[in-house]
């Protein structure tokens, strides 16, 4: 499926990485450390474990932009809140920048292999769907820009399949065809609350 007004195939991965960075810049700098307890609309995680999963992303996807191969270990938590705060703010500021000269060729994760521009895009949804999440837990109306909605959808639609519900994503929520790209990029990666923006 093509959403109206989507490429057909997503812009370059660092230009993606920009906007998605900008994107959660917004929604990250309202966070306190009296918020790190709030649910989130990922199951079983509250804002704390949500942040220290962004980081030890953010991490990745810095060390993805020379590397040809990447550790799949998770980067050790932070345990205080500030520190946890600091390290996530951090990695989204300098994270363009660690792209900008990325390297050609493939990246390998474990026994696969993946083209270093599909990894960009993939990290780039990955972090709008997280900051979206960040702003969800906070009650803040920080929706998806409408165009990195419509410019994500592409990697969306070819990378999150079937084959990642339940264990990744949930079931993804009903949304009718006039529905915003947001709504349907929310709804594909299984957010409940999609539902909600298409009415």
């Amino acid at each position: 499926m093509t959403l109206p007004g989507a490429p057909a195939t997503a812009p370059r991965a660092v230009e993606l990485l920009d906007r998605a960075v900008g994107y959660a810049r917004g929604c990250l700098a309202g966070v306190t450390e009296a918020d790190l307890a709030r649910p989130t609309p990922c199951a079983q995680w509250d804002l704390r474990d949500l942040l220290v999963h962004m980081d030890d992303s953010l991490a990745a996807l810095a060390e993805a932009a020379g590397a040809t191969r990447l550790a799949l270990a998770p980067v050790p938590g932070h345990g205080e809140a500030d520190v946890l705060l600091t390290s996530v703010r951090q990695r989204a500021c300098s994270l363009v920048a660690r792209w900008v000269p990325a390297q050609d060729g493939p990246v390998e994760l474990g026994h696969a292999w993946l083209a270093r521009e599909v990894l960009g895009a993939v990290g780039a949804l990955e972090i709008t769907l997280h900051a979206w999440d960040v702003a969800q837990s906070l009650g803040a109306d920080l929706p998806v820009p409408a165009g990195l909605a419509l410019d994500l959808w592409p990697t969306a639609r070819d990378h999150i399949t079937d084959a990642d519900r339940p264990g990744r994503f949930g079931e993804p929520p009903a949304v009718p065809w006039s529905a915003s790209p947001q709504a349907h990029l929310l709804a594909r990666a299984g957010r409940r609350e999609a539902a909600a923006l298409s009415r």
